[in-house]
Parts: structure tokens; sequence; C-alpha cells
């Protein structure tokens, strides 16, 4: 009888040590200008490392205007997996004219993966075209980080 409680228990810790957590990995960050005007989205900002300048007022992509900013989150994981603590933490530092960062800190969770084993999520920060842009993203062991050249210039009244 020992001989299958032994059986028994080599075969649990087998099964035990395939079950794992989830890897939750960040492949890419994507940047989206909202095209007022053309009612899109424009290419993606970060892969074509472009700077915008006065995008509200018309220095957005083909002299369109753009008040809102998509940012776009492809997450790996397990495929067909729906994780249970599989957490992503997103920090996105803008700095105003006074040089005072302004920080939004995103966590996701509810991560459920396809077939392909990827996630997308998004974030939409509205009136954010006038301040540099800083994104770091921790997703399980990686990690990502980019950056965006927002500005506007500044328009005084005069006395």
């Amino acid at each position: 009888m020992s001989a299958r409680w032994a059986a028994a228990a080599t075969a649990l810790l087998a099964l035990a040590g395939t079950v794992q957590a989830a890897e939750l990995k960040i492949v890419d960050v994507k940047a989206y200008a909202f095209l007022e005007h053309a009612g899109k989205l424009s290419d993606d900002l970060i892969s074509g490392d472009q700077s915008l300048i006065d995008a509200p007022r018309g220095g957005a992509l083909g002299g369109d205007t753009a008040t809102g900013l998509l940012l776009d989150f492809t997450f790996e994981g397990d495929k067909n997996a729906s994780p249970k603590y599989a957490t992503a933490v997103v920090d996105l530092t803008q700095t105003g004219h006074s040089g005072q960062p302004v920080v939004t800190h995103k966590a996701f969770t509810n991560f459920i993966f396809g077939s392909d084993g990827v996630e997308h999520k998004v974030v939409f920060l509205d009136g954010a075209m006038c301040m540099p842009l800083a994104i770091q993203v921790h997703a399980g062991k990686t990690q990502k980080m980019a950056k965006l050249d927002l500005s506007c210039t500044e328009v005084r009244a005069e006395k």
C-alpha cells in the first residue's frame, strides 16, 4: 500500500510543479493622437518618433487639431488563460510649464488572453497634448519606457 501512496504523492508533486503563475509581459506601447477634424486616430507617434507642437491649434498631423491621446499597451500571457493575480502598472508623467510633474498611475488587472496570448489595454488622456509625456510600464518581470515630445507655444495677452 505504501508504494501506491508514494506513486500518488509523486504524481501530485509533478502536477503541482506544472501549475505556475502565468507570465505577464509588456510587449509594445503605442500612442495615437485623436485627429478631431478627420475623426480618426493618427499613426503611432512613438514608432514614428514624432513631436507635436500646438496640436490643439492645428499643429497635429496634416494641420488637424488634437486634444486627446490614446495609449495602447500590448501584453502577452499564456494562451487561452485568465491569470488571477496578473497586474500591470503604468505611470504616465507629464511636466507642466512650471516644471511641476503631473503623474497618472494606472493598474491593469483582469487579463483574458485568447488563442494568440495577446491582450490590449488602453488609456485615453484628454487635454494632454501640451506637455511632454514619459510612459513607464511594468508587467511581470518586464518593463517598457517611451517618451512623447508634446508642447504648445504660450499665448500671452498684451498689456
